[in-house]
């Protein structure tokens, strides 16, 4: 099934503007995100299935936002919400919820911490129904162990964004990138890491030559910008530590 066909696409634009109906600031994240601001020969290109929801929330709401997914019909993971219900949240779908069931959301409040972490709850407002692709960006980029799936969904957002000055529709906002890799030296290695690896599968992706040929110039671009950019007295300690020491954090896997 194409994503295009996919009931979790509109299940997710569809909850996002539950939540908004009832004001909380929701957006989506991940892989759907990435689709949703995506051009149609990319998708067709470089789209995949979506097996779940990634949303984006603010902490300060997150009660109300349990309660909205209740009502909508999804199960909350009660074991791990208790646990880690402070900056994540998990609710399942049972059969026929959300168009299809059988889905998880996967619910990150204000911070996104994989192999680093992430500040999302500053920049939530910043775009309606996704978060900015900067911030997709990071979040895709920031895995040390990164697998095909978020390198090329990497390689979807890049396609179809301009790195430069602002965001918004079709813009990647650099100043976003730099901030955040020039105050981390272990983010800014895993993630230029992964820039090379996306330079170096580039061209095993399904793409017509003008995408593959823009694809490698903003991968370059950007890879040129955070080598370029200031960085932090920390991070410039914490280079001189270099790959010595393990830079990044091995997150507990959670099962789905």
């Amino acid at each position: 099934m194409s994503a295009a066909e996919h009931p979790l696409v509109t299940e997710g634009r569809r909850l996002v503007e539950q939540a908004a109906a009832g004001g909380l600031e929701v957006r989506l994240f991940g892989g759907i995100a990435i689709w949703l601001r995506a051009s149609e020969p990319t998708r067709e290109a470089l789209g995949r299935d979506y097996p779940d929801i990634d949303l984006v929330a603010h902490k300060k709401g997150s009660r109300d936002l349990r309660e909205l997914l209740e009502r909508e019909g999804y199960e909350p993971e009660r074991t791990f919400n208790a646990t880690h219900g402070a900056r994540r949240l998990l609710f399942h779908a049972p059969a026929g919820v959300g168009g299809a069931g059988g889905h998880q959301i996967d619910i990150f409040l204000d911070e996104f911490e994989m192999s680093h972490k992430l500040d999302l709850g500053a920049r939530l407002e910043a775009e309606p129904l996704t978060l900015p692709a900067a911030e997709l960006l990071l979040a895709k980029l920031q895995v040390a162990e990164i697998n095909r799936k978020d390198l090329t969904d990497a390689a979807m957002l890049l396609v179809d964004h301009e790195p430069g000055a602002a965001g918004g529709p079709g813009h990647l906002e650099l100043p976003r990138l730099e901030e955040a890799c020039g105050a981390d030296w272990g983010l800014f290695t895993t993630f230029t890491d992964n820039l090379d690896q996306l330079a170096g599968m580039r061209q095993e992706l399904p793409l017509a030559a003008d995408a593959s040929t823009r694809l490698e110039e903003r991968v370059g671009l950007v890879r040129q910008a955070l080598e370029d950019a200031p960085k932090t007295l920390a991070w410039k300690m914490r280079a001189k530590v270099g790959r010595k020491k393990r830079w990044y954090e091995t997150p507990e896997e959670v099962h789905r």
